[in-house]
């Protein structure tokens, strides 16, 4: 049951920012069959395509994209410190190989983003039935 709680909590999340869509475009007083899968397929897309987004960008930063712009921060901001003997003293190597210990799993966003796009895309394959 603990490996599937992160799918469970994401795909919790994009179901209400799905109902927030639906609920946002009044999708229980619409007349309309072909309206109802309008708001249904945009209501599902949009959280699909935004977890989709986060798990790739948290792959790009598994792999490092981002390593020397967040170090350079650091160090940036690290001048400006009060005390100089608390100042970051680590190399760009000591920080890479610290940071690839810690790796975020990514798996579960890109899951559930797939799963949300795919319902998307059946409800826009019965919009264009309609």
């Amino acid at each position: 049951m603990k490996k599937y709680l992160n799918y469970i909590i994401t795909f919790v999340i994009g179901l209400m920012v799905s109902l927030a869509i639906m609920f946002s475009k009044n999708v229980f007083k619409q007349a309309s069959t072909s309206e109802v899968m309008h708001i249904l397929c945009d209501s599902f897309f949009v959280p699909g395509v935004v977890l989709l987004g986060f798990g790739l960008l948290v792959v790009a930063s598994n792999g490092g994209t981002f390593d020397m712009l967040i170090y350079g921060t650091k160090k940036f901001f690290n001048m400006f410190r009060k005390n100089p003997t608390k100042r970051l003293q680590e190399t760009f190597y000591d920080y890479r190989t610290a940071k690839s210990e810690n790796k975020m799993s990514f798996l579960h966003l890109i899951v559930v983003g797939l799963v949300f796009i795919a319902i998307s895309i059946i409800f826009l394959l019965l919009w264009y039935e309609v």
